[in-house]
């Protein structure tokens, strides 16, 4: 896989709360876009949603979870390689 999302799993409870230090790394050679999905935009936010990634280098990710009822909620990181002019994240998408 071109890019990992280091912890694989994060857990935060439904009372609410904040996941730090989660990390994106691109191991391949060349520039990638990311997004990031999640099937309970209700109760979570992330920062960036959108961005880009370097070869060899990583972005720190940001998960907030909103108080709500527990659940088995996902997130996926879709991403796609990119020229390295491009300076808009969404257009890929």
């Amino acid at each position: 896989m071109v890019l990992a999302f280091e912890p694989q799993h994060v857990s935060l409870p439904a009372a609410g709360g904040t996941a730090s230090g989660n990390t994106i790394k691109n191991e391949g050679v060349a520039r990638m876009a990311f997004k990031i999905k999640s099937s309970n935009n209700a109760h979570y936010r992330v920062k960036p949603v959108y961005g880009f990634v370097d070869a060899s280098a990583s972005v720190q990710v940001e998960i907030v979870r909103q108080a709500g009822p527990p659940g088995e909620d996902k997130m996926v990181v879709q991403f796609v390689e990119v020229p390295p002019e491009e300076t808009n994240a969404k257009a890929p998408f």
